[in-house]
């Protein structure tokens, strides 16, 4: 079985949460369990006055997710933080934009 987890964070927090989701998974016999990000949408500038530069510096290792890995799963768990209620704006700009998710 293929578990999928997908998140975006721009401090870290939920990059963390994700790290946790993909080691619990990981303990279900026979499960594959493969950590991705959706992209940034803010320029650098922005992040740079947000004071996020380091933390996404710190997860541009963890590969984007592409729509193939979205189809070849068998689950797949989002984390993202919100926004008045609403996913964030780079999570939602990856299902709006039919480019983003490489």
């Amino acid at each position: 079985m293929k578990v999928l987890v997908v998140y975006y964070s721009m401090y870290g927090h939920i990059h963390r949460m994700a790290e946790a989701m993909v080691e619990g998974a990981k303990e279900v016999v026979g499960a594959e369990v493969v950590l991705r990000r959706v992209p940034e949408t803010l320029p650098h500038d922005v992040l740079e006055k947000m004071g996020a530069v380091e933390a996404q510096r710190s997860m541009s290792h963890i590969p984007i997710c592409t729509v193939d890995e979205l189809a070849e799963a068998d689950a797949v768990i989002f984390g993202s933080p919100t926004r008045f209620g609403n996913m964030c704006g780079q999570m939602r700009s990856s299902w709006t934009q039919p480019a983003v998710f490489g």
